[in-house]
């Protein structure tokens, strides 16, 4: 080969545009690489100013994680999360259901230990108090059957029905003043 050929070779390769492509993060941010390959090195674009990436998780516009392992160079890529399928979803809020339920048949068990545990613990209470009512019962029985027995010898009047008849005493016609009020002291 030619010294000419060799320059024009050279020449033409310095002239050859090189596009790289270009995504932009979920944030906003703009990044270049030749490819978006792993290997292949990643810059973030600030106007004119080209930056390597740091070190970290990226996630672009279209759900793509990108993982950077050394500054500028892509480490990872993990492609976009896929949307759930009608029959996942399905599946997820059964097994949510599921849990849910689980969770308060727990919570309804352990009330009803915590409601047993409460009967246990007035249960001699209770008992006390039974035994209590069936001795007045029993107490007010013989206090019946005493009542019963026991009979009036003379009923109790308070207001008598026969009408006695008192007798004449001096009217005073026939007595003075003096001789009524004594007999009357006598009579007392």
């Amino acid at each position: 080969m030619k010294n000419t050929d060799i320059l024009s070779r050279i020449t033409a390769l310095l002239n050859k545009k090189v596009s790289l492509a270009q995504m932009e993060l979920e944030n906003g941010t703009v990044v270049e690489s030749d490819s978006f390959s792993v290997g292949d090195p990643i810059f973030a674009i600030n106007g004119e100013i080209k930056e390597p990436l740091e070190i970290g998780s990226y996630t672009l516009a279209d759900g793509t994680v990108l993982e950077v392992m050394e500054i500028g160079v892509i480490g990872e890529i993990a492609s976009a999360p896929a949307e759930a399928t009608e029959e996942e979803m399905k599946a997820l809020e059964t097994a949510e259901l599921a849990r849910i339920e689980s969770a308060e048949l727990a919570k309804t068990e352990s009330e009803n230990e915590l409601i047993l545990k409460v009967v246990e613990s007035l249960k001699p209470t209770f008992d006390e108090l039974n035994q209590r009512i069936e001795n007045l019962s029993k107490e007010n029985v013989g206090l019946k059957e005493t009542l019963s027995k026991v009979t009036a010898t003379k009923p109790t009047v308070h207001k008598p029905t026969e009408k006695v008849a008192l007798g004449k005493q001096n009217t005073g016609a026939n007595i003075s003043g003096t001789e009524s009020r004594i007999m009357a002291m006598l009579s007392k």
